[in-house]
């Protein structure tokens, strides 16, 4: 495990990273055995614009030009001591990041004269750059994301935060999808359509980033690897904030389902979240619904006797603070009362010391342990190369310096701008 000097100078090498958007930013890596190389392109989120981009990290997962049948990308990597390769589209506010994710061994840890940083790269650099538009290969990357979807729709919980999310952008549907955009639009897409999409990305806004023992040396073999249009643009955005839509709406929907999904969304009504808001938001979350010691896990799982699961989250970028609980049907309305009351005590100040002294000590170990990992570091570099401001952020001092009095002032933006009931 990193100890506190490891952190900082991990920290201090993410800090000191150059802001020049032109090239690749790879940090040193001092403390992995294995380094990460990430190629990120941002686009605005709507709809169609998640559909396709699922349907394209699966397709190039699956194979590509240069490795065109799934055995043959699947050995390739396998050759490069498995490599883990991964697409994944990520959400922040309206704005969508398709991310291309390698971690792989450090070549200095093996004794192969073959596995270098030129081979792993190239081998990257022509799988991210060079998409396979095979009709077989499409419509079997189809059919799994239809199944998964599928799958993710029979469970309860799945259906009931879609539904949620449906109902809490009614009128920016663009933003209403919770895992992998419209699914008609992936079961309609075809060739032309997919293959025109993967075009117009070549022209987004492009970041490529990592971690690496010889970092320089990384970075020029990237800078020379990878020839995207977009790499020349700025990849920060001014605005990734959604504001929270005004009214109020409630919505039951009948499944038959033995457990009732409730969902509470609490808009928050300011401009936008700051940093030190987020952190405010953070401790609300543990303080609610972190641990059994919790007042939603006490007062309704316990004292209730209600609640199978109660979850909290403060999505920052969506203006939004959700509570949500698995629960006996009949006692919905109960819970539901429960949530309100305890959210209106921390607006008028009746908040539990120890509580929010142990939310808080739960937080930071969270944090600590979350920095003993290599992800860490590639979605922190991700944030400060989005977010303008987020380079000069230190949540460890925010979440240190946030009082009860932060609490209340962070509760007193929130309103209840949606209720949604799945039974």
């Amino acid at each position: 495990m990193l100890n506190n000097k490891d952190v900082t100078d991990l920290i201090n090498n993410l800090s000191d990273t150059s802001k020049d958007e032109d090239s690749p930013i790879i940090i040193k890596n001092e403390k992995f055995s294995t380094a990460a190389l990430v190629f990120s392109l941002r686009m605005p989120l709507t709809g169609h614009n998640l559909a396709y981009a699922s349907l394209l990290a699966r397709m190039q997962m699956n194979a590509s030009a240069s490795y065109p049948t799934l055995s043959e990308q699947q050995v390739v990597l396998a050759d490069l001591y498995d490599l883990d390769f991964a697409v994944v589209p990520q959400l922040y506010g309206n704005k969508l990041v398709l991310s291309y994710i390698a971690n792989f061994i450090e070549p200095r840890e093996i004794l192969d004269p073959d596995y270098n940083y030129e081979r792993v790269i190239k081998i990257l650099a022509d799988i991210i750059q060079h998409p396979s538009f095979d009709q077989q290969l499409l419509d079997f990357s189809k059919k799994q994301l239809t199944d998964s979807y599928r799958e993710l729709m029979e469970s309860p919980a799945n259906r009931a935060l879609d539904g949620f999310f449906r109902l809490w952008y009614k009128d920016n549907p663009d933003y209403a999808n919770s895992f992998m955009g419209p699914i008609e639009e992936i079961e309609n897409a075809d060739l032309d359509s997919i293959k025109k999409f993967a075009q117009n990305l070549h022209q987004a806004p492009a970041l490529v980033s990592g971690m690496a023992r010889d970092e320089k040396y990384v970075s020029k073999l990237a800078e020379k690897g990878f020839n995207f249009a977009g790499l020349l643009d700025e990849f920060w955005s001014i605005s990734n904030q959604i504001p929270a839509p005004e009214d109020i709406v409630e919505k039951v929907e009948e499944q038959g389902n033995i457990q009732a999904q409730l969902y509470m969304g609490y808009g928050f009504h300011d401009k936008n979240m700051t940093f030190k808001e987020q952190a405010a938001g953070m401790i609300l979350v543990q303080y609610l619904a972190g641990d059994q010691s919790s007042k939603l896990f006490t007062k309704i799982r316990e004292e209730l006797g209600a609640a199978y699961a109660v979850d909290a989250n403060n999505y920052a970028n969506n203006s939004l603070f959700l509570i949500n609980a698995g629960l006996d049907p009949t006692l919905v309305d109960a819970a539901k009362k429960i949530i309100d009351e305890e959210i209106e005590k921390i607006k008028n100040g009746e908040i539990d010391g120890d509580l929010f002294t142990k939310a808080k000590k739960s937080i930071r170990n969270i944090r600590l342990i979350r920095e003993d990992q290599e992800n860490f570091y590639l979605a922190e570099i991700l944030k400060k190369s989005l977010f303008v401001s987020y380079s000069d952020v230190d949540f460890s001092k925010l979440i240190t310096q946030t009082t009860t009095k932060s609490l209340v002032n962070f509760a007193k933006k929130l309103s209840l701008n949606e209720s949604y009931v799945l039974k």
